[in-house]
């Protein structure tokens, strides 16, 4: 039984439940829909589940003043304005530049924070559920076709950006992973973080069994994972996608061909230990398409699903060994 406690809370008292439990909330935060979800065992532990996810929330709202590209105030907003120069950055920027840089060269060059200039040709300049869908005239950015290392570099304490950078294909399971970071650090064993598709679990839930998760557009009879200390991201173009004058979009950018958008995956999920690597693998193989990425997550024996538009799912051996039928 899932209970929302924090909802039955009044100056630190918790009216009469059955332990364990799940003090749970749900928020908007970053851009995209939050849930963080923690097992207590006792009435001390769920006051104090309340109080870190309050912590939770505010961290979340910092992360936004670093890596959102819609915040004008916002720390990359600032960098991107400082092209062709090193600039002093925080240590969050700097790590995921330097993850930027490893992720780019895992995945053939697939990963790359230099398309926002694609991005924004396409019609992607603002906030999605706010904004617009207007094409730009431009010429397709040729620095694509460079070494990241050439655009993207990190020195102590400052950066440089040869262009404008954009970090929203790796800042969500980023953020995932530094929020399992603090509450690893506060000593908690049970808990489940959803940032708008890039879960991770650690530990059991409040029945102490193994969490269980599916995958969106896929019916949970068919397909269900079991999972503990684990992530699974998911990368799709069900939410994000728009036409202009008769021609069809998405945000997931093939930084090889940027003129070209897929439309044979709705979406690829990746189970792996950290919520950065589901994210950036996830993505990776929704680039490749169906048939290229079904062979490469084989290859790499990457745990993955892939979800077409006629419903059809295929999953990968490694992602079998997790579905919770094989732990009944």
């Amino acid at each position: 039984m899932e209970l929302w406690i924090h909802l039955n809370m009044k100056n630190d008292k918790v009216d009469a439940v059955d332990f364990p439990c799940i003090v749970q909330e749900q928020f908007k935060a970053i851009g995209t829909d939050i849930n963080i979800q923690i097992v207590t065992k006792d009435k001390d532990a769920s006051i104090d589940a309340v109080k870190h996810i309050q912590q939770i929330k505010k961290i979340y709202a910092d992360f936004s003043h670093v890596f959102s590209r819609f915040l004008r105030e916002s720390e990359l907003s600032k960098l991107n304005e400082n092209i062709g120069k090193f600039v002093k950055a925080s240590n969050h920027v700097c790590e995921i530049s330097l993850r930027s840089l490893e992720y780019n060269k895992k995945t053939g060059g697939l990963f790359d924070p230099r398309i926002l200039s694609v991005l924004e040709k396409v019609g992607y300049l603002d906030d999605f559920e706010t904004g617009t869908r207007t094409f730009i005239e431009k010429e397709d950015p040729v620095f694509l076709k460079k070494d990241l290392s050439y655009d993207l570099k990190v020195s102590g304490e400052t950066v440089f950006f040869g262009t404008k950078m954009d970090f929203s294909g790796i800042a969500k399971g980023y953020i995932t992973d530094q929020i399992v970071k603090f509450l690893d650090e506060k000593g908690i064993k049970n808990f489940l973080i959803d940032s708008g598709g890039d879960i991770f679990m650690r530990g059991k839930d409040e029945c102490e069994k193994l969490w269980t998760v599916d995958i969106e557009g896929i019916d949970s009879r068919k397909i269900m994972f079991a999972l503990s200390d684990k992530s699974i991201a998911t990368s799709g173009i069900g939410k994000r996608r728009w036409e202009i004058d008769g021609k069809r979009f998405h945000h997931i950018i093939d930084p090889k061909n940027p003129e070209q958008f897929l439309f044979d995956v709705k979406s690829v999920s990746v189970i792996s230990d950290s919520t950065t690597d589901s994210d950036v693998w996830a993505k990776t193989l929704f680039l490749l398409g169906k048939e290229n990425g079904i062979i490469y997550a084989n290859e790499k024996e990457l745990a993955a699903v892939f979800l077409d538009y006629r419903g059809s799912a295929w999953i990968s051996p490694k992602a079998k060994e997790y579905l919770l039928s094989s732990h009944i």
